[in-house]
Parts: structure tokens; sequence; C-alpha cells
């Protein structure tokens, strides 16, 4: 899985939204797999707590490592969005875009077929 946009965005020179589309990546991946099973979503940005539905949801339990990502993550919805909150640079989208590949590399891995 790959996060196209965001990537497109660092070669483009849009690191802010680099960081707004790897959130969005994960925070839609996440509330989709609410819908699928519940037929609604948590109305939230914030991925750890979708993190913690879809652990439910699924019966399994994220890694340390995936929380980290998602907490890396969610503040980039907002702060992104706003040039006095924070400055971006290649290595920030590029590291977002690495948490991002964290979080939906484990959630590909719990998904049955």
């Amino acid at each position: 899985m790959t996060n196209f946009i965001a990537k497109e965005m660092v070669e483009r020179g849009y690191y802010w939204f680099s960081c707004f589309a790897s959130q969005q990546s994960v925070e839609f991946m996440l509330k989709g797999i609410e819908m699928k099973y519940t037929g609604s979503h948590t109305f939230t940005h914030d991925l750890s707590e979708l993190l913690q539905k879809v652990e439910k949801i699924l019966g399994v339990k994220a890694t340390e490592e995936v929380y980290q990502a998602c907490d890396f993550l969610t503040p980039h919805y907002t702060m992104s969005r706003s040039s006095i909150a924070t400055s971006y640079d290649k290595r920030k989208a590029l590291e977002c875009i690495k948490m991002s590949e964290i979080v939906r590399n484990w959630v590909k891995s719990q998904m049955k077929p």
C-alpha cells in the first residue's frame, strides 16, 4: 500500500499537504473499517482513538509503534493547514509518509481476506 498523493506532494514541494494527506489516508482507512463492520464511524480526527475502535472491531491489538505513528500524525490534520502552527519541510513530509505507512501496513496485515 502506498500513499500516492502524499508522495506526489513531496515531489511538488507541497510539504504541508503531504502531511495532511498522510493523516487523511490513515483516518479514512480506519473509518472505512468502522463503516464496513458497524455501519457508522466515530466522529473524530484522533487516529489513536480510531485505532482503538478498530482493535475492538477486529479483535486484535496494535503495537506501540502503530500507536506512536497515529499520535505523530493526528496533529497534522489541523497544523498542516495553519502556517502559524508549524513549518513544513521535506524531512517532515517524508516522516509523515513513513508514519502513515506503518499504520497502513499494520492494518493490511490484520485484515482477513
